[in-house]
């Protein structure tokens, strides 16, 4: 007895859903849908002078069965035939949208964004630009990156109108975030997607990558100064006479390295000019390293006459 109550209730409360759906889905509503725009007939010689968006938006209003209806045609496309098209403009507008779109008579269009659009077509050009890798990493402690970001192919091929292309010097990458990395980055990415029609590229995915490797601290002993610009008649006497350089890399670009991969180097116009007898030398390390400390930083010298 029990369970046919069950049913009972349970049979009672779908009739009223699907009651109170079918009252609601015959009021009338307004809906903001993306509708694809898609151009036919394109011819690869020719661009587009004028960008044109992959898609607009439109706010329909009509019966809420006649708009569910518009989320289950795959037809729903504003299609653009450009087999006619020439160097003239030509402009659409939102009067002639019912033309390029099939959507039931009984739905109306109240607002289209944008409310025109304007064709015209000219000599498609091509130019290679850099490829930027839009890719954020980061690593734990005793971890981290060893040189730089690479794309493979480091270029694309862009083609378009003379004028959009000339204004493009680089294309990104899509972007993607790599937390607590331990290990190299090595995969496809596929290139940023503009949205208009007014430019195209090939390839359309890149091969990213980065190097992740286990980083230590060393500290590199006796780092000679220099001076630069010294004439041949004049020394100048550092005190102390070398730098101690601790530095943050890779362990394995660390083994690789002696002192005398570093250079702290001082300008002599500097420190004639100079009244405090101290100078702050600058120090050239190789690529890839951080340095951590330079013992001292400041040195005490004096100018004088080569014996």
């Amino acid at each position: 007895m029990e369970n046919k109550r069950y049913h009972i209730i349970l049979a009672s409360i779908t009739f009223a859903v699907l009651m109170w759906i079918s009252i609601n889905m015959g009021y009338e509503y307004t809906v903001l849908r993306r509708i694809p725009v898609i151009l036919e007939n394109r011819r690869e010689d020719r661009a587009l002078k004028y960008p044109i968006p992959k898609s607009i938006t439109v706010r329909f209003q009509g019966r809420g069965w006649e708009l569910a209806g518009l989320y289950f045609l795959p037809e729903v496309r504003y299609f653009i035939d450009l087999s006619s098209l020439n160097n003239e403009q030509f402009v659409l507008t939102s009067r002639d949208f019912a033309e390029h779109v099939k959507i039931p008579l009984s739905i109306q269009s109240l607002d289209i964004k944008p409310d025109s659009m304007i064709l015209a077509l000219e000599e498609s050009r091509e130019k290679k630009v850099p490829v930027i890798p839009r890719v954020t990493v980061t690593t734990p402690d005793g971890y981290g990156l060893v040189g730089p970001v690479r794309a493979t192919p480091e270029s694309v091929m862009i083609s378009g109108a003379h004028s959009t292309i000339d204004a493009i010097p680089i294309w990104h990458t899509e972007h993607r975030r790599y937390d607590n990395q331990r290990t190299a980055v090595d995969e496809q990415i596929a290139l940023e997607d503009p949205q208009n029609y007014a430019v195209d590229f090939t390839p359309r995915v890149v091969r990213v990558q980065v190097d992740i490797e286990p980083f230590a601290e060393k500290t590199f002993e006796g780092v000679s100064l220099f001076v630069l610009g010294a004439p041949a008649n004049r020394e100048v006497i550092f005190i102390p006479p070398r730098m101690d350089v601790t530095v943050r890399g890779s362990i394995d670009d660390l083994s690789k390295l002696t002192p005398d991969n570093f250079q702290a180097k001082a300008d002599y116009e500097s420190l004639i000019d100079d009244s405090t007898g101290t100078v702050i030398p600058a120090l050239v390390s190789p690529e890839g390293l951080k340095v951590i400390r330079k013992t001292p930083e400041k040195f005490q010298f004096i100018i004088r006459k080569k014996l």
